[in-house]
């Protein structure tokens, strides 16, 4: 196990009581294809046992949490839907908190558009439009897409649902490359001249939002992942420890770590190496 020079950060592992961790390259390979990785169904099982609170925050979108929950524990785990944060419910989040109610056009699988509704928020696809959110949608249409545009130039803010220009998935039974929501809202960005509001990991706040939500304090919690710039350099931020776990660097997607400091606290090779340490 290396670590970095923050001392007492791995002695201190066994006293913290909420353990957030990623999905894709994290705990299963894809959540497409959610092969677990035998480690990540070790560590959690353990953890289950010594009483702590296990959870979700992932910047997946095109599934909404409950979808994610369903996936993740039909693979082993045992997540419980409340403890499960997708990229669609920290969007819907940020949404409620600047308009309750709010009338929103949500480019989405839909995952995200159900985030939206379970958090009370009216999803339309007819003017006016408060916000416009856009998750990842293989099925987008130019008619859908060109609605947005429209409604961004009508003044809507445009928020981003996670930050992934391109991710590895299954649509329609082929494996292949797909755009991700941020190469989505580049073409709103340039239609429009409005520069979109990016929410999911790295940005601080998801993480404490979801913390603090869960009842716990940033104190004793922790964030797993495999991706330095976005589950380390957002749980760094929000002053969280942070446990980097190397798994197939081509899995690991391209996000804009904002400048934050990407070095964990803990880094291993397999999570059977956190369990150790408890």
């Amino acid at each position: 196990m290396d670590n970095n020079p923050k001392a007492g950060v791995t002695m201190k592992l066994r006293d913290k009581q909420l353990w957030l961790f990623d999905v894709d390259n994290t705990i299963v390979e894809q959540i497409e294809h959610p092969t677990p990785f035998q480690d990540a169904l070790d560590l959690c099982d353990e953890l289950v046992r010594r009483g702590k609170t296990i959870g979700i925050l992932t910047n997946i979108g095109r599934l909404s949490s409950r979808q994610i929950q369903r996936i993740l524990n039909s693979a082993g785990f045992k997540f419980e839907a409340v403890n499960v944060f997708s990229a669609g419910a920290a969007a819907a989040a940020y949404v409620h908190n600047r308009y309750p109610g709010a009338r929103c056009f949500v480019i989405s699988e839909g995952g995200a558009i159900e985030d939206f509704i379970a958090r009370g928020l009216d999803v339309t696809n007819n003017p006016p439009v408060d916000f416009v959110a856009v998750g990842a949608d293989r099925g987008l249409t130019y008619e859908r897409l060109n609605f947005a545009t429209k409604m961004v130039r009508d003044g809507a803010p445009l928020v981003c649902i996670s930050g992934s220009r391109d991710y590895p998935g299954t649509y329609l039974g082929k494996e292949d490359t797909f755009i991700g929501e941020r190469s989505i809202v580049a073409a709103i960005e340039d239609a429009t001249g409005t520069k979109a509001v990016i929410v999911g990991k790295p940005l601080p706040e998801i993480f404490v939002e979801s913390v603090r939500s869960l009842g716990f304090s940033i104190a004793e919690s922790v964030m797993v992942g495999d991706n330095p710039a976005s589950d380390v350099a957002g749980g760094r931020a929000a002053s969280m420890t942070t446990i980097l776990v190397r798994r197939d660097p081509s899995l690991i997607l391209s996000y804009d770590s904002r400048g934050l400091d990407q070095t964990p606290d803990v880094t291993v090779n397999s999570l059977d190496e956190v369990i150790s340490k408890l």
